[in-house]
């Protein structure tokens, strides 16, 4: 903790075996659906990078639609990544673990056909988004798709919360590198323009609410 924000390695370490008690999803629920529509119903064993993931909410919903998915889940977090692991003992096969920043690990090239993101890209700058966006572009396979879910906001509120980084994240140690538990919640049409910037021919919203959005972008 320091002057009043926790860091984020530990936030996220030390929640996980809660995480699910305050924040697990029930089937239907719209926001976790978005993120796998883009995902065809199949029982082939198709390639998924799932940045940020968590307890692994969200793979849920994307085994429902692919069962034989081969998930590579990388977190933060090792308790997090713990938690996923128990959530899914019969896929223990189809799981590789990787623990790291979005902003340091090597994500391959041409190695997927999804990469997704669930409520974790808020947490980095948009000055640093771009170059997680190109190397998230070079991973996946040609024709293939990125989906981020993440947290949203009007234009006016990113302006401010920009602000308040710049006067204060930004001056702590590793403040510069996603290192504190701040959210960076950015509007829709600044979220699209970095995908378009960083290569991607097609960005799509493809659910929106005020405080929550779903893009799907094409290689």
């Amino acid at each position: 903790m320091a002057d009043g924000v926790e860091e984020l390695f530990g936030f996220f370490n030390s929640t996980a075996d809660i995480w699910d008690q305050k924040f697990g999803a029930k089937p239907d629920d719209p926001f976790y659906q978005a993120i796998a529509s883009p995902i065809p119903r199949t029982d082939d064993p198709i390639d998924i990078l799932d940045l940020g993931s968590g307890t692994g909410i969200q793979l849920e919903f994307v085994f429902a639609k692919a069962p034989n998915a081969r998930v590579t889940a990388v977190d933060i977090a090792p308790n997090m990544l713990e938690q996923l692991a128990a959530k899914f003992p019969t896929k223990s096969a189809q799981l590789r673990l990787r623990e790291g920043s979005l902003l340091d690990l090597s994500f391959g090239k041409d190695e997927y056909d999804y990469v997704i993101s669930v409520l974790a890209m808020h947490h980095i700058h948009p000055d640093l988004k771009g170059d997680v966006y190109r190397r998230v572009r070079q991973a996946l396979r040609s024709g293939g798709t990125y989906v981020e879910g993440d947290q949203s906001s009007s234009q006016e509120s990113e302006e401010g919360t920009l602000y308040w980084y710049s006067r204060w994240i930004a001056k702590l140690p590793g403040g510069d590198r996603a290192a504190w538990n701040y959210d960076i919640t950015l509007s829709v049409e600044t979220q699209t323009r970095l995908l378009q910037e960083a290569g991607y021919s097609d960005v799509q919203l493809v659910w929106n609410r005020p405080t929550n959005a779903v893009l799907v972008a094409k290689y």
